[in-house]
């Protein structure tokens, strides 16, 4: 059943494709945005982070193929592939709950954004204002954040939790045994130096 559904929203996807080419005058750049739109429905449907980033990349190099070869300006290729890795990053943190390396497409898609930004104003040297005002903002965001949201914190010396009862509560999400997981302390062995 489920390959009988796959195999229809694929003739789907290259019938539309197909369709558009032929009574449009957009050529085959709209295949690589398809491709793109493809990878994002198998994500939706596994939530397997290995199909969003090319399902980012792809959408993102597509959608700015298509506004280039339509007449749009110069630099969009490179504006949709930046946006297209900012989507990677916006699209995890907002759908996975685990606190993983969401962020390392911000890297890519941030310098690729300046690139296509840059071609599209006109203005040569915008990194060179963009990346102080990129980095004010961080600041800014960092003194607004509420202390203890995100990460461990420590209390009266002792990491994470530690009751003076000698049990430990650790909701740090690394734990091997989850959130919220107890244990005993193992009692410190006597006579040892």
């Amino acid at each position: 059943m489920a390959s009988q559904r796959t195999l229809g929203l694929l003739f789907i996807g290259i019938g539309g494709a197909l369709l558009i080419v032929l009574t449009t005058d957009v050529g085959g750049e709209i295949f690589v945005g398809f491709r793109g739109l493809g990878f994002l429905g198998a994500y939706a449907a596994t939530r397997s982070y290995g199909l969003l980033i090319p399902g980012g990349i792809l959408t993102g190099l597509g959608t700015g193929l298509i506004i280039e070869s339509q007449g749009g300006p110069s630099g969009s290729v490179v504006l949709g592939l930046g946006c297209g890795f900012l989507a990677i990053a916006t699209i995890d943190r907002l759908v996975s709950s685990a606190d993983g390396v969401w962020w390392w497409p911000l890297i890519p898609g941030a310098v690729l954004v300046t690139v296509g930004a840059s071609n599209l104003t006109g203005i040569p040297n915008l990194g060179r204002y963009l990346v102080p005002a990129g980095l004010i903002l961080i600041g800014v965001l960092l003194l607004l954040r509420k202390p203890g949201a995100g990460g461990t914190t420590e209390t009266m010396g002792r990491p994470c939790g530690t009751r003076r009862t000698g049990r430990v509560r650790c909701s740090h999400p690394s734990t091997a045994r989850g959130r919220g997981a107890v244990r005993r302390r193992r009692p410190a062995a006597r006579g040892s130096a």
